[in-house]
């Protein structure tokens, strides 16, 4: 019997810890970095994408897994290692990722518009032409929220 109650017990509280590890960060202008699971880690809005179609409300401006941001009252430029299936159809990032696996995104704030994803070098090019010059924080260095 008591082994029976340690086991309901540690259940309820395994099932209770779901989510701990999740957060928001919070951005400039209604911008946020939200961790939902491991490697969803993504940047929203509280104004749908500005894509040219009144009839779709999308606030998912980068999908999983943003690493690392940059950002001013301008722009938000986000770096996105890309995620990949596993056996099982679990989204995991690559062991040992390279260059190519990631993406970038450019947020232009006031217009709720996004670019991406673009490679290093388009991202270089489009920096240079909007005379930003970008450092980006990893996302484990910023302050969460719960």
């Amino acid at each position: 019997m008591k082994h029976l109650i340690l086991l309901i017990l540690t259940c309820f509280i395994i099932s209770g810890c779901a989510g701990l590890a999740d957060y928001t960060i919070s951005l400039d202008n209604g911008y946020r970095i939200d961790r939902l699971l491991a490697h969803q880690i993504q940047i929203y809005g509280d104004e749908a994408v500005n894509d040219g179609d009144d009839t779709t409300f999308n606030h998912l401006y980068v999908p999983s897994e943003v690493t690392a941001v940059w950002w001013d009252d301008q722009y938000i430029i986000a770096k996105q290692l890309s995620l990949r299936a596993d056996e099982r159809g679990y989204e995991k990032p690559p062991k040992t990722p390279a260059d190519n696996d990631y993406s970038y995104w450019i947020i232009e704030i006031d217009k709720n518009e996004v670019k991406g994803p673009l490679t290093l070098k388009e991202l270089e090019n489009d920096t240079n032409q909007l005379e930003i010059n970008i450092v980006f924080t990893p996302i484990d260095k910023l302050k969460r929220e719960p």
